[in-house]
């Protein structure tokens, strides 16, 4: 079993390795083979050539054996090979690396972007899942693929100049072979050392995780108020100290075993080779007087090479598998088939959508969020969905955009199970702003759009922050729509605030060509003064559209086509305005207590 796990983890290596030279290959094939043919050459040329036949050819003429010509000669074309090298050597690092590296990251980050696009929301909500992605990204984020590439062209090199060191050495004395093997086991010991290195990295990756949390959280604006004004910045502290304690232990777990490897391979990689190289040498220059100074020489500065190559190829070797494994996650998460399946159908205009008997239970939870839900939507309806928090509102709006599939029933667009529609094509048919939308750190266009902006776009653009109400601030801005939002990436950019935010987010709906709209509490953040304003432009916005409004306030929901009622994930009551008060059940009540809240609030603004 053993030893089928390990010819599976070399089958591993070969396979990382191959996958990431054929992205090099596929991304930047002129540089990368520049970069291989500078390399190999600057290796052979000073492992061989300068350290090792140089010095035999001066050293033979100190003793007689050649003529100072003989010198000259290969002193000038050991010059001309330098400048050779050197300048070759100039052209690859300051022309091919730079352009390989940016095309090659680029290539591997178009791959993870794009699977990014394509993997279901609860694989963000899945801990292993994550830190494989995690996992992933090392590839780029730590210069794997770097190291990997620039690894393989330093081992070619490498291993043309070690075969023709050691047949010199050999030829030489063919003792000399047991000084030059056991920097070999060198590989074995840092192949285990780097098995618990990673063991150990993988271990580490979510209390990492959770450090680099608390860190980005206590810097970020959004998290700056509640941790100024409240004691939050204490649990934080504590979840980091926890954070860096558990990472303690592991350290101390694995310590004292990449200790002990890291001794044996320097007593094999340095001290038998050195010692005993140099002792066997001196011992035939001095008592048996049956090697030459020039061998000794040589054979000095040979074993030098051969036990630094082989050191090397043992360090390579064991960070190449290390690497191999962040290649590895990233392969299992290009290769990871999302369980949302693509239906290929075109979806055509809108009908109707229907839930029926639908209930939902999210991945890793053992109580439904949703049981048993049934009812219709048809086009140009408005329809509000109400409920208390926790209700199962927003995982509704989340099955209609299918950003999950349903656990039981189905939900039907036009008739047919929206699991056989494109589901690009059929998540483009709505427009949604969901309460936890987010702004990013883009233009005011570029959000509003969330696409490219150009010249044809922009009075959509313009039409789209009118309809929203936000336009009077954004004219404001220094560049108007053209102005950076948040101060992520510049410090002039500008800061909105919670109510002009979601009025640029609902502006993303008036900039879009939809047939339904979903709205996930649009108006969590506006007074009510506002929010009247932006239902009015709603109405006008989505006039002739479907939508649908879910939310907990019910100010607008008086001048719906269809209100439906949700308590803890069970529909239970649906209808018109008029024939849900005069059943005096839940939606009476909550509209009742609503009702007399905004009284109150109007009263005291009156006497204000």
């Amino acid at each position: 079993m053993k030893r089928e796990k390990t010819q599976k983890e070399k089958a591993h290596v070969l396979k990382n390795t191959l996958f990431i030279l054929g992205c090099g290959m596929k991304s930047a094939p002129f540089y990368m083979l520049s970069l291989y043919i500078s390399n190999i050459a600057e290796n052979v040329y000073y492992s061989l050539v300068f350290s090792v036949f140089f010095l035999k050819t001066a050293l033979s003429v100190i003793e007689g054996n050649g003529t100072f010509k003989e010198l000259a000669i290969k002193i000038v074309l050991m010059v001309i090979g330098k400048i050779v090298i050197d300048m070759l050597g100039y052209f690859t690092n300051f022309y091919c690396k730079i352009r390989f590296e940016i095309k090659c990251e680029s290539y591997i980050n178009e791959m993870i972007f794009k699977k990014a696009q394509q993997v279901e929301l609860a694989c963000y909500e899945n801990p292993d899942f994550f830190d494989k992605y995690n996992r992933a990204t090392w590839v780029v984020e730590k210069n794997g693929f770097k190291r990997i590439v620039m690894g393989t062209s330093w081992v070619i090199g490498s291993l043309i100049s070690l075969i023709v060191m050691v047949s010199y050495l050999v030829s030489i004395d063919p003792v000399m072979i047991i000084f030059v093997i056991c920097p070999v086991f060198v590989t074995f010991f840092r192949t285990l050392k780097h098995k618990e290195e990673f063991k150990r990295e993988k271990e580490t990756t979510p209390y990492e995780r959770q450090k680099d949390y608390v860190r980005r959280t206590v810097l970020l604006k959004d998290f700056a108020k509640e941790i100024k004004t409240t004691d939050i910045f204490t649990v934080l502290r504590r979840r980091f100290k926890d954070a860096v304690e558990k990472n303690i232990v592991l350290i101390k777990k694995y310590g004292i075993r990449v200790a002990v490897l890291e001794v044996l391979s320097d007593f094999f990689g340095d001290v038998i080779p050195v010692a005993g190289g140099f002792g066997y040498g001196c011992y035939r220059l001095v008592a048996l007087d049956n090697l030459a100074i020039s061998d000794f020489s040589v054979l000095v500065s040979a074993i030098l090479q051969c036990r630094y190559k082989i050191n090397n190829f043992a360090r390579y070797f064991t960070m190449q598998q290390k690497h191999c494994l962040w290649v590895q996650s990233l392969r299992e998460f290009l290769d990871y088939e999302p369980q949302l399946k693509d239906g290929g159908i075109d979806t055509e205009e809108f009908e109707s959508l229907e839930f029926r008997n639908v209930s939902f239970t999210y991945p890793g939870k053992d109580e439904p969020t949703l049981r048993n839900v049934s009812f219709r939507i048809n086009k140009g309806e408005t329809v509000a969905v109400v409920g208390h928090n926790g209700a199962g509102k927003t995982t509704l709006s989340k099955l209609i955009m299918r950003l999950y599939d349903v656990t039981e029933g189905e939900i039907l667009y036009n008739g047919r199970n929206i699991s056989e529609y494109n589901i690009g094509d059929y998540r483009n048919r709505f427009a949604s702003v969901f309460q936890d939308y987010r702004i990013f750190a883009m233009t005011v266009a570029e959000n509003v759009l969330m696409q490219e902006v150009n010249e044809t776009n922009i009075p959509v653009v313009e039409k789209a922050i009118a309809q929203s109400g936000v336009k009077s601030k954004i004219d404001k801005l220094p560049a108007g729509i053209d102005t950076l939002l948040t101060k992520e990436f510049d410090d002039s950019g500008a800061s909105l605030s919670g109510g002009e935010t979601q009025k640029l987010a609902i502006a993303r709906l008036f900039a879009k060509k939809f047939d339904i709209a979903v709205l996930d509490e649009p108006s969590s953040a506006l007074d009510p003064v506002a929010e009247s304003k932006m239902y009015d432009a709603l109405v006008q916005g989505t006039k002739d559209k479907t939508v649908l409004y879910i939310s907990h306030r019910l100010s607008s929901a008086a001048d719906s086509d269809k209100i439906i009622v949700f308590r803890e994930g069970q529909l239970i009551e649906q209808g018109t305005h008029e024939h849900l008060m005069e059943k005096g059940g839940e939606y009476c009540e909550m509209f009742t207590l609503q009702a007399s809240g905004y009284q109150e609030e109007e009263e005291n603004n009156d006497e204000d």
